[in-house]
């Protein structure tokens, strides 16, 4: 029911995730604009060293996937070392850019798209995506910036797993399980991640305390339903992943904004079910947990009384 219901109130918000997904191409435009300088100093490096890995850029349609995963995984590892060595310090305003600012910025966004989304799940106030990016600044940064050094942490275990599985060199493996055994590693690791991050801003809105006794009760409150909201989220990135395993790493450009938007929705949406909170998913219906329902009877049958 999370599920369903949190497709519902993704189409009745169509609008305030259509303004995200604007300024979420904004945003990728400012940091593009400002990574410009390294793109025209490593494009080079990346195109020598990635040469021969074009297969794997595209897909499974471009030959063997293992040998297209294991050789895209060891061309990245080449150019970060021949990057690092060719200019240290553009090469690390680089990584500034695209694994501080760029993520920063997008955890802003996604406060402030999880703040209209509250507004209407309570009281079916339209409140304005540009407008609750203002006013909720204060907060979301300090929100952004920990989950930006909790996402480095992270991005830092998926490329060391990625890596270790490359390095396999067996050619059974290679030929027949490595991108069964990557798919199920990326997809076990991004559903575990989100479940720890989970009821993170839905608890800093709802509960309206900091950000770090805000992660502690978001991750007691997915607690009470993890397993079917584990399932959800290893459903969302088996199809996020299957998708990039198949059609290739252009495919990222449409699938990563789109798999944030569809995440914001459905974080709210398995909070506030959790949390046994009544919440408009349409603005003419009002979702009541039973144990609200129940109450309600027991209110009405002693006001009769």
């Amino acid at each position: 029911m999370v599920f369903l219901n949190s497709l519902r109130l993704f189409k009745s918000n169509w609008l305030k995730t259509l303004k995200f997904f604007l300024y979420y191409i904004l945003v990728w435009g400012v940091c593009f604009a400002l990574f410009l300088p390294c793109f025209f100093e490593f494009k080079g490096i990346v195109s020598a060293n990635f040469a021969g890995e074009n297969a794997g850029i595209y897909g499974v349609f471009g030959g063997v996937l293992g040998y297209n995963i294991k050789g895209v995984v060891n061309a990245s590892i080449k150019t970060f070392g021949d990057i690092f060595g060719a200019n240290l310090g553009l090469a690390i305003y680089g990584l500034l850019i695209i694994f501080v600012l760029l993520p920063f910025l997008i955890n802003i966004g996604k406060y402030a798209l999880s703040c209209t989304l509250y507004y209407y799940m309570t009281s079916n106030n339209k409140m304005g995506f540009l407008s609750a990016l203002v006013k909720t600044l204060n907060r979301s940064v300090v929100f952004a910036l920990c989950k930006t050094i909790y996402n480095i942490f992270f991005i830092a275990v998926v490329f060391g797993s990625l890596y270790g599985f490359a390095q396999i060199g067996n050619t059974f493996f290679v030929n027949h399980l490595l991108w069964a055994v990557v798919l199920l590693a990326l997809i076990l690791l991004f559903s575990l991640e989100q479940m720890s991050v989970l009821g993170w801003i839905p608890a800093l809105i709802v509960l309206d305390c900091n950000v770090f006794k805000a992660y502690r009760k978001g991750t007691k409150a997915v607690k009470r339903h993890f397993g079917k909201t584990f399932g959800i989220a290893w459903l969302y990135f088996a199809i996020f992943w299957a998708l990039i395993l198949i059609f290739g790493l252009y495919i990222l450009a449409v699938a990563v904004p789109a798999m944030t938007i569809i995440l914001c929705v459905y974080n709210m949406t398995a909070f506030f079910t959790s949390q046994g909170m009544r919440f408009y998913v349409t603005s003419n219906e009002i979702l009541t947990p039973k144990k609200l329902e129940e109450v309600d009877d027991i209110n009405k049958t002693a006001y009769i009384l």
